[in-house]
């Protein structure tokens, strides 16, 4: 009988241990398990507050009112820059007066822009640089080929022209005739001539049957100052190249004076000399609708200088 109970008294008591240690098994899982689970939760949340954190690029076409100025700007000439384009529009503005050291870079992108036609400024300047250099000039023949050829009159493939033709060509809308002469001169040596203007933003990547290449306004400031000034191709070759520039665009519509300029997709330069105030104007925006704003705005300044 004794033996009995004993026996029973084990067997309750292995039970007993087989239990709680079942039991404390579970509980350091199930405690294991809520570790686990906050130390995830708190990852998360530390993700989520650096994305949260992250700012802007501020710098990007999207931040329109995100505009700043060239160490040295005018300061009145910048605020006039400033409302004449708004807030609702991406832009970039260079203003300098010729004949005094007053000047303004204004922009909220710093990209260089899609450009056409207007890069037969860039394309004159190395011509006449060519010519100045005598590597280019009266006697040289440039034979027109299938690569140059465009929808317009005036040049025939296969046909030899003189540089001073092409150019007139070009001037009257031939496509053909400049892309002969882009094509002759080289863009390496076009980029090569701009860079000792002052040119450091430009890129010649086509012809003109499309997009020749993207430049900025600052660029086109300084090339159209260097060529005012006689930089480069001197003084002669430099007004034999301005007085090519003709004509009015939204941009100098309200200035008064006499005024050289070029203008295409939404890039335009132009000199106005107007009774000893001369200056150079450069823009590129992505709408338009301010130019003739803007245009009288600098003119306003310049001519109080």
């Amino acid at each position: 009988m004794k033996n009995n109970i004993l026996v029973g008294a084990l067997i309750a008591s292995l039970l007993s241990f087989i239990v709680y240690t079942s039991t404390y098994k579970d509980a350091e899982n199930r405690k294991l398990n809520v570790v686990q689970v906050k130390k995830k939760g708190t990852v998360k949340n530390k993700l989520s507050s650096a994305s949260q954190d992250k700012e802007p690029n501020v710098n990007s076409i999207e931040y329109s009112n995100h505009v700043t100025s060239k160490k040295g700007s005018n300061k009145i000439l910048v605020k006039a820059i400033k409302k004449a384009m708004g807030e609702d529009a991406s832009y970039q503005v260079a203003a300098y007066s010729l004949t005094q050291s007053s000047f303004a870079e204004v922009k909220n992108t710093s990209s260089a822009q899609k450009g056409g036609k207007i890069f037969e400024l860039y394309l004159l300047m190395a011509l006449y640089y060519q010519e100045k250099n005598g590597k280019m000039g009266s006697s040289t023949a440039i034979k027109v080929t299938k690569a140059d050829h465009a929808t317009d009159q005036g040049v025939s493939v296969g046909i030899s022209y003189g540089p001073s033709y092409l150019r007139q060509q070009m001037l009257k809308g031939s496509t053909t005739a400049a892309n002969a002469l882009l094509r002759t001169i080289g863009a390496k040596t076009v980029l090569e001539v701009i860079k000792k203007a002052g040119a450091t933003n430009t890129k010649i990547t086509g012809n003109f049957k499309g997009t020749v290449g993207t430049t900025t306004a600052s660029d086109l400031a300084a090339v159209m100052t260097s060529i005012y000034k006689g930089k480069v191709i001197g003084a002669s070759y430099g007004q034999q190249l301005m007085v090519l520039l003709t004509g009015k665009n939204a941009l100098t519509s309200k200035l008064s004076g006499t005024i050289y300029q070029i203008a295409s997709d939404n890039l335009a330069v132009a000199i106005v000399q107007n009774s000893g105030h001369n200056y150079v104007i450069a823009t590129w925006a992505d709408k338009t609708d301010n130019y003739a704003k803007l245009g009288s705005a600098i003119g306003n300044f310049m001519n109080k200088q």
